[in-house]
């Protein structure tokens, strides 16, 4: 986004009482008809003011609302989801509470810059890993992800950038089951326009029941 800038005074008389070069600079851009470069966006900035309060100073999440650990999550994945809860292709469906309380919070962020800007901040944060101890049949959840998950995820839940598909190590676990479950009651993936929620749609509904959605669950948490 570039910001024109526009003055009342004769642009010698404002170069005139320029007296930085910053100020300088400015007239002289002006001089050929260049534009200024707008302000950095402040990932960290936006952070602060947006995400601390559900999601930890530190990207650690806070299970007791159901909001996940998210340091060091994919940039280009936190931009997207970003971005869907903007423009209602995630946090649209009836029944979706935590959606809907995201879809609230991100309408501070205003453009895709702001997005980005944050976005970048958070993978740039240390991962923080949420380890819960789950009661499972960890050799089912392993046999199920393997035939179901890997393909996008990769074999250690490390994801696949290219596929867009994130990495699930060390992410909270009752946070990862209830999303596998929101996915097979079509709950994520409900609209028409969100095609890597349709994919995942499909993928959660090849798991057979919802044991098996624990187990696979349980066994991802065990991966480093």
């Amino acid at each position: 986004m570039e910001i024109q800038l526009r003055f009342s005074v004769p642009l010698p008389a404002l170069c005139a009482i320029s007296n930085t070069i910053a100020r300088y600079s400015i007239c002289a851009m002006l001089a050929f008809g260049l534009a200024a470069p707008a302000l950095a966006v402040d990932g960290k900035t936006i952070f602060a003011a947006t995400c601390i309060a559900c999601h930890g100073a530190k990207g650690e999440g806070n299970p007791k609302i159901g909001a996940p650990n998210i340091a060091g999550m994919d940039a280009a994945y936190v931009t997207r989801q970003l971005s869907n809860f903007s423009t209602g292709l995630r946090g649209t469906a009836p029944n979706d509470t935590y959606g809907a309380q995201m879809r609230g919070a991100v309408q501070v962020l205003k453009s895709d810059a702001d997005r980005q800007a944050i976005a970048a901040f958070i993978a740039a944060m240390p991962k923080v890993r949420s380890v819960t101890d789950l009661k499972a049949n960890l050799a089912n959840g392993s046999t199920q992800f393997n035939a179901v998950c890997s393909s996008c995820h990769e074999s250690r839940a490390q994801g696949n950038v290219q596929m867009g598909a994130p990495s699930l190590v060390g992410l909270d676990a009752v946070y990862m089951e209830r999303q596998i479950l929101a996915f097979r009651a079509g709950v994520r993936g409900y609209h028409k326009d969100d095609r890597a929620g349709a994919l995942m749609k499909v993928g959660a509904t090849m798991l057979p029941d919802t044991k098996s959605v624990h187990d696979v669950v349980a066994y991802i948490n065990t991966l480093k």
